[in-house]
């Protein structure tokens, strides 16, 4: 029985393993944009200096450093077509994301990201929100459908099943493992790259203008808008 559950480990991994490569092949052009857009963000911690108290540049540092492992493991998940695994995973890099920039309006409580017995008072994501200036209501507005989106793929919802839903042979079935498909990766790239792009902007507040880190940045996100435009199109075409 051991040996069995090995096999069909090694069996399922073996499989991802063969998605990355059909990914690779398939998908180069957005592989590189995800791969350097997270070398740059990597890359942004040599030179970050954030001028603030000790408590604020301490939460708002973390919450920067674990997106960009959650990144990192959304983009290794949809490399290997883990989709929905790989969307799931952003909703925390929104929460996070949303943390960052309210403890820059409210540094006096970047204590309740420290410490462990104060985190239940730390705000709910709605109040963060609210208590965020918005350019408009407009923006606002898609603050908040961003984050019903994301929690449509965190929580147990039709998503979860119809994914795995095939028919085969005209019977209905269940599908177990990954296989690739280039249009549910796409839309796991524009996704990544949306929040790539905003971490990068984040991050990048924190280095000097005139450091030659934002000549690559700049050059990664007109890749990023572009490729964000260009699939809006594709979507849009498509449904007219």
């Amino acid at each position: 029985m051991e040996e069995d559950s090995i096999f069909f480990w090694s069996e399922a991994n073996k499989e991802s393993l063969r998605v990355l490569e059909q990914t690779k092949a398939n998908a180069p052009s957005e592989l590189d944009l995800l791969h350097r857009s997270l070398s740059l963000y990597m890359e942004a911690f040599m030179y970050a200096k954030p001028s603030e108290n000790a408590d604020q540049q301490t939460a708002r540092m973390g919450l920067v450093s674990q997106n960009f492992n959650t990144l990192m493991a959304a983009t290794d998940l949809a490399s290997k077509g883990y989709y929905v695994q790989s969307i799931a995973l952003l909703r925390n890099v929104y929460e996070n994301w949303l943390s960052f920039w309210y403890l820059a309006k409210h540094p006096s409580e970047a204590q309740l990201w420290l410490d462990p017995q104060q985190y239940k008072r730390k705000p709910k994501i709605e109040t963060m929100r609210n208590r965020i200036d918005h350019s408009n209501t407009e923006a606002k507005n898609k603050c908040l459908e961003l984050y019903q989106v994301l929690s449509g793929f965190a929580h147990t919802s039709p998503v979860a099943i119809l994914d795995r839903y095939r028919i085969v042979e005209g019977k209905s079935t269940i599908g177990v493992g990954v296989e690739f498909e280039v249009d549910d990766f796409k839309a796991c790239c524009y996704a990544l790259v949306v929040w790539l792009g905003s971490m990068l902007y984040a991050i990048g507040c924190w280095i000097e203008e005139t450091h030659e880190w934002h000549a690559e940045y700049n050059e990664v996100s007109q890749e990023i808008l572009a490729y964000i435009e260009e699939y809006n199109l594709s979507k849009s075409t498509n449904t007219t």
